[in-house]
């Protein structure tokens, strides 16, 4: 099929859940009359051959595609089941399935490609990032310093709520724009190479999918100050020197999963091919 087309109600939709996005997911597209099957991840492995989920036109992989561990026998799973398969959904596929699917003339559709979805995705993930950050510190985030490194997708609205909150936001970047835009916020900014403040933070939260966060910034830090790292796997901080240290620190991936699972369902649903539109009622006074 097309990936303009919208989905027909009369093709299965195989699930793949490894949280709960995907429970609300197939919730949904049930109630707008989609025939589904899943297999649920967080409970082992992937489904044996025979299983009927295999046999599904429409299969969806979480988001990254990457949280199924046994990522191999995912691609000759895929494979085998080529002359049924019709479209492939999911953030983030792995190179090689992009291989294993272009050769069997498989179409594929990153959701995370979608702007819309990485801008709805990030406010998601910021409140989660923020939750986190509340149970770490050992104070209030009023009045805190706080340093986000990036300013990206996530980053921003990170700062904005910490922000609003009361904390002192330092945001370090690479990019000029980036930091001519956390200026334009009002943030104190800093360039990667700067002398950035460490020693005054009581929380430092990375976006920054490279090894940003190492030995030299660890030890500049207070003694109970805290690292939150969001950027994807395996981040960007020095975890092992941070445990050494007594550091407070945390590796927090599929925040919108677990803070936020319904309206993160919702916004993955509007970037696919099945028609989804959510409730446009809104509560008011």
């Amino acid at each position: 099929m097309e990936i303009s087309q919208t989905v027909s109600k009369e093709k299965r939709t195989g699930i793949f859940i490894v949280d709960d996005r995907q429970v609300y997911m197939e919730k949904m597209l049930k109630e707008k009359g989609y025939g589904t099957c899943s297999w649920d991840l967080r409970e082992g492995e992937l489904p044996p051959e025979d299983e009927e989920i295999w046999k599904s036109e429409i299969l969806l992989l979480p988001v990254p595609v990457s949280r199924i561990r046994e990522q191999m026998i995912l691609y000759q799973r895929i494979h085998r089941n080529r002359e049924t398969l019709e479209l492939c959904i999911g953030g983030i596929f792995p190179t090689e399935l992009q291989e294993v699917l272009l050769q069997d003339q498989v179409p594929w559709l990153d959701v995370l490609k979608d702007k819309t979805v990485a801008k709805k995705n990030a406010v998601a993930t910021a409140e989660g990032a923020i939750a986190e950050l509340s149970r770490m510190m050992p104070v209030n985030i009023e009045r805190s310093h706080i340093i986000v490194m990036g300013f990206g997708n996530c980053a921003r609205p990170i700062a904005e709520k910490l922000y609003c909150m009361g904390a002192k936001i330092s945001v370090v970047a690479r990019s000029e724009k980036a930091l001519s835009m956390a200026h334009y916020y009002g943030y104190m900014d800093y360039p990667m190479d700067a002398c950035i403040p460490f020693d005054e933070a009581d929380a430092v939260i990375n976006t920054i999918p490279a090894f940003v966060i190492t030995a030299k910034e660890i030890d500049r830090l207070k003694e109970d100050a805290v690292v939150l790292d969001i950027a994807s796997a395996p981040g960007g901080c020095d975890m092992g020197y941070c445990k050494k240290k007594g550091v407070a620190c945390k590796l927090a991936l599929g925040l919108p999963g677990i803070y936020a699972p319904k309206t993160s369902a919702e916004i993955l649903l509007e970037a696919m091919p099945f028609g989804y539109k959510p409730s446009e009622n809104k509560w008011k006074s």
